[in-house]
């Protein structure tokens, strides 16, 4: 049974993944000091608070949004401990100024009313540009002083 602060977390996110997902400020409230986040690609683990703003700022800050152009959240379940959401990612790339498109599962471990773990599962099948950047995401978190750590070898990922 979902606690009721765990409940309003969980209404919280799916509220900002689908009508706010630019809003960094109220993303960055749902995370715990200690969190960590994985991704899968490329395979590596963003390590405390400090380092996910660091790459959710970067992040947020490279892509944009507007009505056709979003966040589709497909199918979520949890069981108060745990929140599975997959949904269609759709965004504009700022910088190159095309649109790319992902899969995503997102995978939270929820903890005193905050996430703790993020396990975060991208198919790249649908856009070269999302799997060149994600490639790309270690050496921008080694520039940026994000602290992370690998968990897969390249040909695992």
């Amino acid at each position: 049974m979902v606690n009721g602060t765990n409940e309003n977390l969980i209404k919280e996110y799916l509220d900002i993944a689908e009508n706010a997902s630019e809003d960094y400020d109220r993303f960055i409230k749902l995370l715990d000091d200690d969190c960590v986040w994985n991704m899968m690609p490329p395979g590596i683990s963003i390590i405390g608070i400090d380092s996910v703003k660091k790459i959710v700022k970067f992040a947020m800050k490279s892509r944009t949004h507007n009505d056709d152009v979003k966040v589709k959240i497909k199918n979520w379940f949890s069981n108060g401990e745990k929140l599975c959401v997959e949904y269609f990612h759709a965004a504009f790339v700022t910088i190159f100024k095309i649109k790319v498109v992902e899969n995503v599962c997102f995978v939270f471990e929820i903890k005193n009313g905050k996430f703790i773990k993020l396990d975060e599962y991208i198919d790249t099948s649908g856009s070269k540009l999302i799997s060149i950047g994600l490639k790309m995401l270690l050496i921008i978190a080694i520039i940026k002083g994000i602290n992370i750590k690998r968990t897969c070898k390249n040909n695992e990922t």
